[in-house]
Protein backbone atom coordinates (compact mmCIF):
# COMPACT_ATOMS: atom_id res chain seq x y z
CA UNK A 1 0.00 0.00 0.00
CA UNK A 2 3.01 2.62 0.85
CA UNK A 3 4.82 1.12 -2.66
CA UNK A 4 5.75 4.59 -4.60
CA UNK A 5 7.57 5.28 -8.04
CA UNK A 6 10.66 6.91 -5.85
CA UNK A 7 13.92 5.03 -7.26
CA UNK A 8 17.83 5.19 -7.04
CA UNK A 9 17.67 8.01 -9.73
CA UNK A 10 15.21 9.93 -7.81
CA UNK A 11 17.35 9.85 -4.68
CA UNK A 12 20.41 11.41 -7.01
CA UNK A 13 18.12 14.01 -8.15
CA UNK A 14 17.47 15.23 -4.75
CA UNK A 15 20.61 15.02 -3.09
CA UNK A 16 22.74 16.89 -6.27
CA UNK A 17 19.95 19.50 -5.75
CA UNK A 18 20.55 19.68 -1.81
CA UNK A 19 24.09 19.66 -2.77
CA UNK A 20 23.49 22.65 -4.60
CA UNK A 21 21.73 24.96 -1.92
CA UNK A 22 24.86 24.07 0.51
CA UNK A 23 27.33 25.20 -1.63
CA UNK A 24 25.17 28.38 -2.42
CA UNK A 25 25.09 28.95 1.51
CA UNK A 26 28.88 28.66 1.53
CA UNK A 27 29.37 30.85 -1.61
CA UNK A 28 27.74 33.59 -0.44
CA UNK A 29 29.08 34.05 2.77
CA UNK A 30 31.52 36.09 1.66
CA UNK A 31 29.17 38.73 0.65
CA UNK A 32 28.08 39.41 4.35
CA UNK A 33 29.55 42.72 5.42
CA UNK A 34 27.21 43.84 7.90
CA UNK A 35 24.38 43.57 10.09
CA UNK A 36 22.35 45.00 7.44
CA UNK A 37 23.26 41.99 4.40
CA UNK A 38 22.85 39.51 6.51
CA UNK A 39 19.35 40.79 8.02
CA UNK A 40 17.74 42.41 5.51
CA UNK A 41 20.19 41.43 2.46
CA UNK A 42 21.00 44.93 1.85
CA UNK A 43 17.93 46.24 0.94
CA UNK A 44 18.62 45.63 -2.65
CA UNK A 45 15.96 43.45 -3.67
CA UNK A 46 13.98 44.37 -6.67
CA UNK A 47 10.66 43.75 -7.97
CA UNK A 48 10.90 40.02 -9.23
CA UNK A 49 13.03 38.73 -6.88
CA UNK A 50 11.39 40.41 -4.18
CA UNK A 51 8.27 38.65 -5.76
CA UNK A 52 9.56 34.98 -6.36
CA UNK A 53 11.50 35.04 -3.06
CA UNK A 54 8.06 36.49 -1.10
CA UNK A 55 6.13 33.47 -3.21
CA UNK A 56 8.92 31.17 -2.17
CA UNK A 57 8.95 31.49 1.63
CA UNK A 58 5.20 31.13 1.86
CA UNK A 59 4.96 28.34 -0.47
CA UNK A 60 6.80 25.88 2.15
CA UNK A 61 6.35 22.33 2.09
CA UNK A 62 4.50 22.80 5.45
CA UNK A 63 2.32 24.99 3.43
CA UNK A 64 1.41 22.21 1.23
CA UNK A 65 0.97 19.93 4.19
CA UNK A 66 -1.28 22.10 6.16
CA UNK A 67 -3.34 23.01 3.03
CA UNK A 68 -3.55 19.46 1.65
CA UNK A 69 -4.89 17.85 5.48
CA UNK A 70 -7.54 20.70 5.74
CA UNK A 71 -8.69 20.20 2.17
CA UNK A 72 -8.48 16.04 2.31
CA UNK A 73 -11.02 16.52 5.24
CA UNK A 74 -12.87 19.33 4.07
CA UNK A 75 -12.92 19.97 0.40
CA UNK A 76 -12.85 22.37 -1.76
CA UNK A 77 -14.75 24.55 0.90
CA UNK A 78 -10.16 25.13 2.08
CA UNK A 79 -10.12 27.46 -0.51
CA UNK A 80 -11.84 29.86 0.45
CA UNK A 81 -8.39 30.64 2.44
CA UNK A 82 -6.60 31.12 -0.97
CA UNK A 83 -9.31 33.59 -2.24
CA UNK A 84 -8.36 35.87 1.16
CA UNK A 85 -4.79 35.55 1.13
CA UNK A 86 -5.03 36.84 -2.55
CA UNK A 87 -7.24 39.47 -1.97
CA UNK A 88 -5.43 40.72 0.84
CA UNK A 89 -2.32 41.28 -0.54
CA UNK A 90 -3.89 42.60 -3.67
CA UNK A 91 -5.45 45.40 -1.71
CA UNK A 92 -2.18 45.78 0.12
CA UNK A 93 -0.29 46.47 -3.11
CA UNK A 94 -3.19 48.36 -4.71
CA UNK A 95 -3.40 50.47 -1.42
CA UNK A 96 -0.08 50.65 0.06
CA UNK A 97 -1.35 50.36 3.52
CA UNK A 98 1.07 50.30 6.17
CA UNK A 99 3.73 48.66 3.92
CA UNK A 100 4.91 51.82 2.33
CA UNK A 101 5.28 53.59 5.31
CA UNK A 102 7.46 50.68 6.56
CA UNK A 103 9.85 50.69 3.52
CA UNK A 104 10.10 54.55 4.17
CA UNK A 105 11.23 54.50 7.62
CA UNK A 106 14.34 51.67 6.28
CA UNK A 107 13.46 49.50 9.56
CA UNK A 108 15.64 45.93 10.09
CA UNK A 109 12.46 44.83 11.90
CA UNK A 110 8.61 45.54 12.98
CA UNK A 111 9.08 45.75 16.69
CA UNK A 112 12.02 48.69 15.44
CA UNK A 113 9.37 50.79 14.56
CA UNK A 114 7.80 50.49 18.13
CA UNK A 115 10.19 51.98 19.47
CA UNK A 116 10.01 54.80 17.40
CA UNK A 117 6.40 55.47 17.85
CA UNK A 118 6.23 54.26 21.29
CA UNK A 119 8.62 53.29 23.69
CA UNK A 120 11.23 50.49 23.99
CA UNK A 121 9.25 48.54 26.20
CA UNK A 122 7.29 48.64 23.47
CA UNK A 123 9.99 46.91 21.06
CA UNK A 124 11.27 44.63 23.92
CA UNK A 125 7.54 43.53 24.47
CA UNK A 126 6.77 43.05 20.93
CA UNK A 127 10.23 41.49 20.27
CA UNK A 128 9.82 38.59 22.83
CA UNK A 129 6.44 37.69 22.08
CA UNK A 130 7.05 38.17 18.73
CA UNK A 131 9.42 35.56 18.78
CA UNK A 132 7.88 32.99 21.17
CA UNK A 133 4.60 33.19 18.65
CA UNK A 134 7.15 32.57 16.10
CA UNK A 135 9.37 29.58 17.59
CA UNK A 136 5.87 27.66 18.39
CA UNK A 137 4.20 28.16 14.84
CA UNK A 138 7.23 26.97 13.36
CA UNK A 139 7.28 24.03 15.39
CA UNK A 140 5.56 21.42 13.50
CA UNK A 141 7.25 22.46 10.09
CA UNK A 142 9.85 19.80 10.31
CA UNK A 143 7.94 17.14 11.56
CA UNK A 144 5.49 17.93 8.36
CA UNK A 145 8.48 18.10 6.14
CA UNK A 146 9.88 14.84 7.46
CA UNK A 147 6.51 13.27 7.44
CA UNK A 148 6.13 14.43 3.42
CA UNK A 149 9.47 12.71 2.53
CA UNK A 150 9.40 9.62 4.27
CA UNK A 151 5.73 8.67 2.36
CA UNK A 152 6.77 10.48 -1.03
CA UNK A 153 9.99 8.05 -0.81
CA UNK A 154 8.43 4.64 0.03
CA UNK A 155 9.80 4.89 3.68
CA UNK A 156 6.31 4.79 5.37
CA UNK A 157 5.22 1.76 7.02
CA UNK A 158 5.36 -0.08 10.17
CA UNK A 159 8.48 1.97 11.32
CA UNK A 160 6.87 5.15 9.69
CA UNK A 161 7.10 6.90 12.94
CA UNK A 162 10.81 6.29 13.61
CA UNK A 163 11.83 6.93 10.40
CA UNK A 164 10.22 10.36 10.55
CA UNK A 165 12.16 11.30 13.37
CA UNK A 166 14.95 10.80 11.43
CA UNK A 167 14.07 13.05 8.91
CA UNK A 168 13.73 15.48 10.70
CA UNK A 169 17.00 15.65 12.26
CA UNK A 170 18.85 15.11 8.54
CA UNK A 171 16.45 18.42 7.43
CA UNK A 172 17.05 20.39 10.65
CA UNK A 173 20.66 20.02 10.05
CA UNK A 174 20.61 20.97 6.39
CA UNK A 175 18.82 23.99 6.56
CA UNK A 176 20.64 25.10 9.85
CA UNK A 177 24.13 24.82 8.03
CA UNK A 178 23.55 27.31 4.96
CA UNK A 179 21.32 29.66 7.16
CA UNK A 180 23.87 30.10 9.34
CA UNK A 181 26.72 30.62 6.93
CA UNK A 182 24.52 32.52 4.55
CA UNK A 183 22.38 34.72 6.37
CA UNK A 184 19.13 36.87 4.02
CA UNK A 185 21.39 37.16 0.96
CA UNK A 186 21.72 33.24 0.91
CA UNK A 187 17.79 32.90 2.00
CA UNK A 188 16.53 35.90 -1.31
CA UNK A 189 19.62 33.79 -3.61
CA UNK A 190 18.64 30.36 -2.77
CA UNK A 191 14.39 31.22 -2.79
CA UNK A 192 14.79 32.60 -5.97
CA UNK A 193 16.62 29.25 -7.38
CA UNK A 194 13.36 27.11 -5.02
CA UNK A 195 10.96 29.39 -6.67
CA UNK A 196 11.69 28.05 -10.07
CA UNK A 197 12.32 24.06 -9.42
CA UNK A 198 8.88 24.69 -7.09
CA UNK A 199 6.80 25.82 -9.61
CA UNK A 200 8.40 23.22 -12.27
CA UNK A 201 7.51 20.01 -9.74
CA UNK A 202 3.85 21.80 -9.21
CA UNK A 203 3.38 22.07 -12.19
CA UNK A 204 4.48 18.44 -13.12
CA UNK A 205 2.10 17.34 -9.79
CA UNK A 206 -1.29 19.16 -11.56
CA UNK A 207 -0.67 17.83 -15.06
CA UNK A 208 -0.42 13.81 -13.79
CA UNK A 209 -3.29 14.61 -11.12
CA UNK A 210 -5.72 16.23 -14.23
CA UNK A 211 -5.02 13.27 -16.83
CA UNK A 212 -4.71 10.50 -14.91
CA UNK A 213 -7.73 7.68 -15.44
CA UNK A 214 -9.15 7.42 -12.17
CA UNK A 215 -8.95 11.07 -11.01
CA UNK A 216 -9.57 13.93 -13.48
CA UNK A 217 -11.17 17.03 -12.48
CA UNK A 218 -15.05 16.78 -13.53
CA UNK A 219 -14.44 12.89 -11.11
CA UNK A 220 -12.92 15.31 -8.18
CA UNK A 221 -15.39 17.15 -8.38
CA UNK A 222 -18.54 14.48 -8.51
CA UNK A 223 -17.03 12.22 -6.46
CA UNK A 224 -16.81 15.22 -3.41
CA UNK A 225 -20.07 15.99 -4.26
CA UNK A 226 -21.58 12.57 -3.83
CA UNK A 227 -19.68 11.99 -0.18
CA UNK A 228 -19.44 14.95 1.21
CA UNK A 229 -22.22 17.08 -0.14
CA UNK A 230 -22.61 20.83 -0.09
CA UNK A 231 -20.13 21.23 2.73
CA UNK A 232 -17.03 20.19 0.45
CA UNK A 233 -17.81 23.39 -1.40
CA UNK A 234 -19.44 25.88 1.10
CA UNK A 235 -17.40 27.11 4.02
CA UNK A 236 -20.21 28.17 5.88
CA UNK A 237 -21.95 25.25 6.08
CA UNK A 238 -19.30 23.34 6.77
CA UNK A 239 -19.21 21.86 10.41
CA UNK A 240 -15.62 22.63 10.27
CA UNK A 241 -15.82 26.49 9.43
CA UNK A 242 -18.50 28.68 9.04
CA UNK A 243 -18.55 32.70 9.24
CA UNK A 244 -16.18 32.81 12.51
CA UNK A 245 -13.72 30.79 10.86
CA UNK A 246 -14.03 33.16 7.50
CA UNK A 247 -13.50 36.21 9.48
CA UNK A 248 -10.86 35.07 11.82
CA UNK A 249 -8.88 34.07 8.94
CA UNK A 250 -9.64 37.26 6.99
CA UNK A 251 -8.16 39.14 10.10
CA UNK A 252 -5.37 36.99 10.57
CA UNK A 253 -4.17 37.65 7.01
CA UNK A 254 -4.31 41.10 6.73
CA UNK A 255 -2.71 41.15 10.30
CA UNK A 256 0.31 38.86 9.22
CA UNK A 257 0.78 40.95 6.05
CA UNK A 258 1.78 43.93 8.08
CA UNK A 259 3.17 43.04 10.85
CA UNK A 260 4.66 38.99 10.74
CA UNK A 261 8.24 38.86 10.51
CA UNK A 262 9.18 36.43 7.39
CA UNK A 263 6.15 38.16 5.20
CA UNK A 264 6.83 41.84 6.52
CA UNK A 265 10.68 41.16 6.28
CA UNK A 266 9.61 41.24 2.39
CA UNK A 267 8.47 45.25 2.79
CA UNK A 268 11.73 45.83 4.44
CA UNK A 269 13.99 44.16 2.04
CA UNK A 270 12.90 45.80 -1.35
CA UNK A 271 14.90 48.53 -2.90
CA UNK A 272 12.31 50.90 -2.56
CA UNK A 273 8.60 52.12 -1.63
CA UNK A 274 7.22 51.16 -5.65
CA UNK A 275 9.08 47.71 -5.45
CA UNK A 276 7.51 47.08 -2.16
CA UNK A 277 3.74 47.61 -3.27
CA UNK A 278 4.81 45.31 -6.55
CA UNK A 279 5.80 42.84 -4.16
CA UNK A 280 2.24 42.55 -2.57
CA UNK A 281 0.20 43.00 -5.62
CA UNK A 282 1.92 40.78 -7.83
CA UNK A 283 2.24 38.11 -5.03
CA UNK A 284 -1.48 38.09 -4.36
CA UNK A 285 -2.03 35.83 -6.91
CA UNK A 286 0.29 33.63 -5.68
CA UNK A 287 -1.30 33.56 -2.57
CA UNK A 288 -4.29 32.21 -4.34
CA UNK A 289 -1.65 29.22 -6.04
CA UNK A 290 0.22 28.42 -2.96
CA UNK A 291 -2.73 27.21 -0.81
CA UNK A 292 -5.13 26.03 -3.91
CA UNK A 293 -2.29 23.69 -5.48
CA UNK A 294 -1.47 21.19 -2.55
CA UNK A 295 -5.88 21.39 -1.60
CA UNK A 296 -6.11 20.24 -5.23
CA UNK A 297 -3.57 17.69 -4.80
CA UNK A 298 -5.21 16.54 -1.22
CA UNK A 299 -9.05 16.39 -3.48
CA UNK A 300 -6.87 14.04 -6.28
CA UNK A 301 -6.15 11.99 -3.17
CA UNK A 302 -9.61 11.89 -1.75
CA UNK A 303 -10.84 10.77 -5.18
CA UNK A 304 -8.76 8.69 -5.94
CA UNK A 305 -8.38 6.54 -2.58
CA UNK A 306 -12.13 5.72 -2.61
CA UNK A 307 -11.98 3.91 -5.52
CA UNK A 308 -9.49 1.54 -4.00
CA UNK A 309 -10.83 -0.68 -1.21
CA UNK A 310 -7.24 -0.69 0.74
CA UNK A 311 -6.45 2.86 0.55
CA UNK A 312 -9.89 3.50 1.36
CA UNK A 313 -10.26 1.34 4.71
CA UNK A 314 -7.04 3.30 5.56
CA UNK A 315 -8.07 6.62 5.48
CA UNK A 316 -11.32 5.82 5.91
CA UNK A 317 -12.07 3.61 8.60
CA UNK A 318 -15.81 4.60 8.41
CA UNK A 319 -16.44 5.25 4.95
CA UNK A 320 -15.80 7.57 2.22
CA UNK A 321 -18.78 10.44 3.96
CA UNK A 322 -17.41 9.72 7.77
CA UNK A 323 -14.17 11.19 9.44
CA UNK A 324 -10.65 11.15 7.78
CA UNK A 325 -7.93 9.66 9.21
CA UNK A 326 -3.75 9.89 8.42
CA UNK A 327 -4.78 13.05 6.16
CA UNK A 328 -0.69 14.07 6.67
CA UNK A 329 0.14 11.05 4.31
CA UNK A 330 -2.20 11.38 1.63
CA UNK A 331 -0.62 13.89 -0.68
CA UNK A 332 2.70 13.05 -0.58
CA UNK A 333 1.48 9.32 -1.20
CA UNK A 334 -0.68 10.27 -4.04
CA UNK A 335 2.26 12.29 -5.53
CA UNK A 336 4.54 9.31 -5.37
CA UNK A 337 2.32 6.30 -6.97
CA UNK A 338 1.12 8.75 -9.92
CA UNK A 339 4.42 10.30 -11.15
CA UNK A 340 6.69 8.94 -13.00
CA UNK A 341 10.34 7.88 -11.11
CA UNK A 342 12.79 10.84 -12.57
CA UNK A 343 10.07 13.21 -13.07
CA UNK A 344 9.54 12.38 -9.02
CA UNK A 345 12.52 13.15 -8.32
CA UNK A 346 12.21 16.70 -9.29
CA UNK A 347 8.84 17.38 -8.16
CA UNK A 348 10.76 16.16 -4.61
CA UNK A 349 13.34 18.38 -5.37
CA UNK A 350 10.93 21.29 -5.82
CA UNK A 351 9.13 20.38 -2.48
CA UNK A 352 12.11 20.03 -0.54
CA UNK A 353 13.02 23.56 -1.92
CA UNK A 354 9.88 25.13 -0.69
CA UNK A 355 10.76 23.37 2.87
CA UNK A 356 14.31 24.36 2.53
CA UNK A 357 12.84 28.47 1.66
CA UNK A 358 10.38 28.26 4.67
CA UNK A 359 12.69 27.55 7.10
CA UNK A 360 15.56 29.54 6.40
CA UNK A 361 12.87 32.94 6.13
CA UNK A 362 11.37 32.02 9.51
CA UNK A 363 14.72 30.87 11.16
CA UNK A 364 16.67 34.42 10.14
CA UNK A 365 13.18 36.16 10.94
CA UNK A 366 12.84 35.06 14.68
CA UNK A 367 16.60 35.25 15.93
CA UNK A 368 17.50 38.52 14.03
CA UNK A 369 14.03 40.05 16.39
CA UNK A 370 15.40 38.48 19.18
CA UNK A 371 18.72 40.18 18.48
CA UNK A 372 17.68 43.26 17.36
CA UNK A 373 14.54 43.61 19.41
CA UNK A 374 15.54 41.97 22.83
CA UNK A 375 19.45 41.48 23.58
CA UNK A 376 20.27 45.03 21.80
CA UNK A 377 17.63 47.11 23.60
CA UNK A 378 17.95 45.89 26.96
CA UNK A 379 21.73 46.15 26.82
CA UNK A 380 21.27 50.08 26.02
CA UNK A 381 23.68 50.48 23.98
CA UNK A 382 24.47 49.32 19.95
CA UNK A 383 26.34 45.93 19.26
CA UNK A 384 29.09 45.96 16.31
CA UNK A 385 27.93 44.38 13.21
CA UNK A 386 29.85 41.24 13.60
CA UNK A 387 28.45 40.67 17.48
CA UNK A 388 25.01 40.94 15.96
CA UNK A 389 25.85 38.80 13.22
CA UNK A 390 27.33 35.66 15.85
CA UNK A 391 24.66 36.04 18.04
CA UNK A 392 22.25 35.85 15.41
CA UNK A 393 23.95 33.15 14.15
CA UNK A 394 23.94 31.02 17.86
CA UNK A 395 19.91 32.10 18.38
CA UNK A 396 19.59 30.57 14.82
CA UNK A 397 21.07 26.97 15.76
CA UNK A 398 19.49 27.12 19.12
CA UNK A 399 16.11 27.39 17.79
CA UNK A 400 16.80 24.65 15.50
CA UNK A 401 17.55 22.61 18.55
CA UNK A 402 14.10 23.24 20.16
CA UNK A 403 12.03 22.56 16.90
CA UNK A 404 13.82 18.89 16.81
CA UNK A 405 12.20 18.59 20.49
CA UNK A 406 9.07 19.82 19.32
CA UNK A 407 8.59 18.55 16.20
CA UNK A 408 9.17 15.15 17.93
CA UNK A 409 7.30 15.66 20.75
CA UNK A 410 4.16 17.52 20.07
CA UNK A 411 1.89 15.22 17.86
CA UNK A 412 0.32 16.70 14.50
CA UNK A 413 -3.31 18.04 15.47
CA UNK A 414 -6.20 17.16 13.27
CA UNK A 415 -5.69 20.91 11.72
CA UNK A 416 -2.44 22.08 11.61
CA UNK A 417 -3.29 25.10 9.74
CA UNK A 418 -5.51 25.98 12.86
CA UNK A 419 -2.36 25.73 15.30
CA UNK A 420 -0.52 27.90 13.26
CA UNK A 421 -2.94 30.26 12.80
CA UNK A 422 -3.40 30.72 17.16
CA UNK A 423 0.13 30.25 17.69
CA UNK A 424 0.76 33.31 15.07
CA UNK A 425 -2.06 35.42 16.76
CA UNK A 426 -0.35 35.63 19.94
CA UNK A 427 1.52 38.09 18.56
CA UNK A 428 0.16 39.56 15.38
CA UNK A 429 -3.35 40.42 17.08
CA UNK A 430 -1.24 42.96 19.45
CA UNK A 431 1.25 43.86 16.80
CA UNK A 432 -1.11 44.45 13.85
CA UNK A 433 -3.61 46.43 15.96
CA UNK A 434 -0.59 48.66 16.90
CA UNK A 435 1.26 48.59 13.64
CA UNK A 436 -1.76 50.15 12.70
CA UNK A 437 -3.05 52.77 15.14
CA UNK A 438 0.84 54.03 15.57
CA UNK A 439 0.65 55.11 12.05
CA UNK A 440 -2.49 56.26 11.82
CA UNK A 441 -3.94 57.58 15.19
CA UNK A 442 -2.13 60.28 16.75
CA UNK A 443 -3.46 59.75 20.10
CA UNK A 444 -2.19 56.18 20.23
CA UNK A 445 0.09 55.95 23.53
CA UNK A 446 2.78 53.76 24.55
CA UNK A 447 0.41 52.17 27.36
CA UNK A 448 -2.30 51.10 25.24
CA UNK A 449 0.44 49.34 22.83
CA UNK A 450 1.99 47.76 25.59
CA UNK A 451 -0.87 46.31 27.05
CA UNK A 452 -2.20 45.30 23.62
CA UNK A 453 0.54 43.48 23.23
CA UNK A 454 0.21 41.58 26.33
CA UNK A 455 -3.32 40.83 25.31
CA UNK A 456 -2.38 38.43 22.25
CA UNK A 457 -1.08 36.58 25.08
CA UNK A 458 -4.57 35.00 25.69
CA UNK A 459 -4.20 32.67 22.69
CA UNK A 460 -1.45 30.86 24.27
CA UNK A 461 -4.54 28.80 25.41
CA UNK A 462 -5.88 27.71 22.19
CA UNK A 463 -2.73 25.18 22.46
CA UNK A 464 -4.66 23.51 25.51
CA UNK A 465 -7.83 22.97 23.37
CA UNK A 466 -9.51 19.93 25.48
CA UNK A 467 -8.92 21.78 28.19
CA UNK A 468 -10.00 24.96 27.65
CA UNK A 469 -13.20 23.32 26.60
CA UNK A 470 -13.36 21.15 29.39
CA UNK A 471 -13.47 24.44 31.62
CA UNK A 472 -15.65 26.62 29.33
CA UNK A 473 -17.72 24.93 26.90
CA UNK A 474 -17.44 23.23 23.54
CA UNK A 475 -18.40 26.37 21.96
CA UNK A 476 -15.01 27.57 22.70
CA UNK A 477 -12.27 26.41 20.31
CA UNK A 478 -8.86 28.13 18.73
CA UNK A 479 -10.30 29.73 16.07
CA UNK A 480 -13.50 31.07 18.29
CA UNK A 481 -10.73 32.36 20.80
CA UNK A 482 -8.35 33.66 18.12
CA UNK A 483 -11.02 35.51 16.67
CA UNK A 484 -12.03 37.27 20.13
CA UNK A 485 -8.30 38.18 20.65
CA UNK A 486 -8.07 40.23 17.65
CA UNK A 487 -11.33 42.19 19.12
CA UNK A 488 -9.74 41.97 22.61
CA UNK A 489 -6.53 43.57 21.08
CA UNK A 490 -8.02 46.62 19.60
CA UNK A 491 -10.03 47.39 22.73
CA UNK A 492 -7.33 47.08 25.32
CA UNK A 493 -5.02 49.28 22.86
CA UNK A 494 -8.32 52.58 22.33
CA UNK A 495 -8.84 52.16 26.14
CA UNK A 496 -5.42 52.13 27.06
CA UNK A 497 -4.55 55.06 24.70
CA UNK A 498 -7.30 57.04 26.28
CA UNK A 499 -7.01 57.12 29.78
CA UNK A 500 -2.90 56.53 29.41
CA UNK A 501 -2.23 58.96 27.20
CA UNK A 502 2.15 59.64 26.60
CA UNK A 503 2.86 63.11 27.96
CA UNK A 504 3.85 65.69 25.37
CA UNK A 505 7.40 65.66 24.22
CA UNK A 506 9.80 68.06 25.41
CA UNK A 507 11.12 70.77 22.92
CA UNK A 508 14.34 71.17 22.69
CA UNK A 509 15.90 74.85 22.28
CA UNK A 510 17.86 75.47 19.58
Amino acid sequence: MFETNFTGLDWGIVAIYLAGSVFVGIVVNKYIHNVGDYMVGGRASGTALNVATYIGTGLGLVTLMYASMDAFTNGFAYMTLALIGAAVGIFLGATGFVISRLRQLSLTTVPEYFERRFDRRTRVTAGIICALAGILNMGLFPKMGATFITYATGLGGEDAAVMVNIVTSALIILVLIYTVLGGMVSVIVTDYIQFIVLSIGLGIGVYFCLTHDQIGWDRMTATLAEHRGESAFNPLVNKNYGIVWVLFNLLLYFFAFLCWAPEATRALTSKDERTTRMTFLLSGPGQFIRLAIPAFFAIAAFCWFTQDPELSAYFFPGGPAGKTEHAAEAMPLLLAKIVPSGILGILIAGLLAAFMSTHDSYLLAWSSIITRDVIVPLRGRELSDRQQITITRVLVVLIGLFLLVWGIWYPLPPSVWTYMAVTGTIYISGAGVVLIGGMYWSKASSTGAFIALLGGLISIASLAEEWLQSQVGDWINGIVLGFMNYLFCAVLFVVGSLLFPDRPKKETSA
